[in-house]
């Protein structure tokens, strides 16, 4: 490397949370974030939520057990993006959270002090609640930091 060449010193953000449901739109989010993240040493935390509770079940024990069932459904899907990550060599760690999905983006993304959080315009929707606005609204009015909404 001759002298005038600038080496790379650390990215513009150290911290980036990713949304990700295995859609193709996630799937886009994820290589946003991965393309901002590679080659600056930036620590990529990819967060699954499971928005909605199970409706159907009676007790907490019915709810924990939908729960689990649930994770190892979104473990494939973490796996897929794992490996996506390694090979731009971006370090990854995954979350899984229940609750509201940009409620839950803002508080990991607050939890890990993010510099950014990339989500997709539109991923898997809750069919039965059209009318709420969507969680890509929701987030960047609530955000900690700048957010990035892939289309």
């Amino acid at each position: 490397m001759t002298g005038t060449e600038a080496e790379p010193t650390g990215g513009v953000f150290s911290r980036i949370v990713v949304a990700y449901d295995d859609s193709p739109q996630a799937r886009r989010a994820l290589e946003r974030a991965i393309g901002l993240a590679r080659n600056h040493g930036t620590q990529l935390i990819t967060v699954v939520v499971e928005a909605h509770p199970p409706h159907h079940a009676a007790t907490m024990g019915e709810v924990e057990e939908e729960m689990v069932v649930e994770e190892q459904a979104f473990r494939p899907w973490l796996a897929a993006a794992r490996a996506f990550a390694d090979e731009y060599s971006v370090q990854v760690t995954v979350e899984i959270r229940a609750g509201p999905a940009a409620q839950e983006l803002v508080r990991a993304a607050e939890k890990v002090h993010a510099d950014l959080i990339v989500l997709a315009r539109r991923g898997r929707r809750v069919p039965w609640v059209p009318h709420l606005r969507s969680t890509a609204q929701q987030v960047s009015r609530r955000a900690p930091c700048p957010v990035l909404i892939v289309p």
